[in-house]
């Protein structure tokens, strides 16, 4: 990937200042595996952008609306 954007992971200390806002309490191995996941996650679109602009991204976030949409 030739992403300018550096992919460097949110410490577990980060993390769990991120959620301490919420009610419910993480382990530390729940927290590695969200971090990870989210890191995944935000690969694939970087990707996706870099591939085929935003465009592609847009149509493709829309698609999973209507979709969702039409779940409800």
């Amino acid at each position: 990937m030739n992403s300018s954007v550096e992919n460097t992971k949110l410490s577990l200390a980060e993390c769990r200042k991120t959620v301490a806002k919420g009610e419910i309490n993480y382990t530390d191995e729940e927290l590695i595996k969200i971090r990870d996941w989210l890191n995944n996650m935000a690969d694939i679109v970087l990707t996706i952008v870099e591939k085929n602009g935003t465009d592609k991204m847009n149509e493709i976030i829309d698609r999973a609306n209507r979709n969702e949409d039409e779940s409800s």
